[in-house]
């Protein structure tokens, strides 16, 4: 991505999103083989170490990932249109969106079935499921809903407020988040806490936990994001902020490593307000570790690391029907559970990485895919014809 005018690419961030993309593998695979507990997709085993690792990946994944989307937002407001930006998302996240519902869901939904029921019984569940159900047809999709989402709104207050595409931080302010760095964190974790831990509470008191504002207008994940999708469009700012964020903070891992044990040896018996406030903590913390650690390591192009970031959309998007299969074959597989789960997280990451070989090769695959449009070739200006030749083809027409 490119910072400010000198359009430097900043290799870390690029590499950041990429990460959290491809950490869904892991993730989904974990929640198919946690410990006495059913996910959409049965395994009928489970350890648990993989209810851990499915908890911790959840609990800062996609709060990081919408910093991220959040600060390239701000980014490219700063140089492009709102209009023109907001056109450009819709095209990059609305087709896929629309082309995953319709051609690979189902297929993930209808191997869920398999994975609990006998044939019979899974087709008569995967046909009522998908007369009646948003949230089955959107599944993993739900997070394009919310960053298209953040990004409207993005916009819209881009177009309102002209002066917004260019803003910083105040200079006084930004010297004293990134002198007082531990104190900035803390102050806006718990903001953000405490704005998850009342606001998502209000919507569920509410009764708005039903179809279509949560199953399809996903508006719960909406309040839950939105911040974070804030936070990364202040990052971006903010630049001594930026630069401070850079650099490992052990007060800022201290707390989050408070906030972590917390949340693993009391998270069940919190109430779920004061359960979302804990976990915004250790999140927040996370999050931060997470930038400093790939600026230091990925701040720089490499050229597996950009094979990923361009790949990494279309792994996510198609790894969780793939993950399903891979589950509901390893039914009837005898090994042990963790080799298991290992395994199918490999080859669901080849046969992703497969994918997007073949997609990327097709322009209309990769516009349905992928978003992207292949640039048009300049056409192919020939040598100069000769005078008479030229003469003789305007007689011609």
């Amino acid at each position: 991505m490119t910072s400010g005018r000198t359009h430097i690419r900043e290799h870390h961030w690029d590499a950041c999103r990429a990460l959290l993309m491809l950490l869904g593998i892991p993730y989904h695979v974990a929640m198919s083989y946690r410990a006495h507990q059913v996910w959409i997709v049965n395994s009928g085993e489970g350890t648990p170490f993989f209810t851990w690792l499915a908890d911790i990946i959840h609990l800062f994944r996609m709060d990081a990932f919408f910093v991220i989307a959040g600060y390239f937002a701000a980014l490219l407001l700063a140089r492009r249109a709102p209009g023109e930006w907001l056109s450009g998302r819709l095209t990059r996240l609305g087709i896929p969106f629309l082309a995953v519902l319709l051609t690979l869901n189902p297929l993930l939904n209808l191997f869920c079935e398999l994975s609990n029921f006998s044939w019979g019984p899974a087709i008569a569940s995967w046909q009522h499921n998908s007369a009646t159900s948003g949230g089955y047809w959107v599944r993993h999709l739900w997070f394009i809903i919310v960053l298209l989402y953040c990004s409207a709104g993005a916009a819209l207050l881009c177009r309102l407020s002209p002066r917004l595409r260019s803003a910083q931080v105040a200079p006084g302010r930004d010297a004293w988040m990134a002198a007082d760095l531990t104190r900035a964190i803390l102050i806006g974790a718990v903001a953000i806490g405490l704005w998850e831990a009342v606001a998502i509470e209000l919507f569920y008191m509410g009764g708005l936990a039903t179809q279509i504002p949560q199953q399809i207008l996903r508006l719960d994940e909406l309040i839950e994001y939105a911040p974070w999708f804030f936070a990364g469009a202040l990052i971006a700012r903010a630049p001594m902020f930026k630069a401070a964020l850079y650099r490992p903070s052990i007060e800022v891992a201290l707390v989050g490593l408070a906030a972590l044990t917390v949340h693993s040896l009391f998270g069940a018996q919190l109430h779920p307000a004061a359960g979302r406030f804990v976990d915004t903590i250790a999140a927040v913390a996370m999050t931060q570790m997470l930038i400093a650690l790939l600026k230091r390591f990925a701040d720089r192009p490499q050229p597996a690391i950009q094979a990923f970031v361009r790949a990494s959309f279309v792994i996510y998007l198609v790894h969780l029907p793939i993950v399903a299969g891979l589950v509901l074959l390893g039914q009837h597989v005898a090994m042990p559970v963790v080799a298991k789960a290992l395994l199918v997280m490999l080859l669901t990451l080849a046969l992703s990485c497969g994918a997007w070989l073949v997609i990327v090769r097709f322009p209309t695959l990769r516009l349905l895919f992928d978003g992207i449009r292949p640039p048009v070739p300049a056409p192919v200006i020939g040598p100069a014809l000769p005078l008479a030749t030229r003469d003789l083809g305007r007689q011609s027409l």
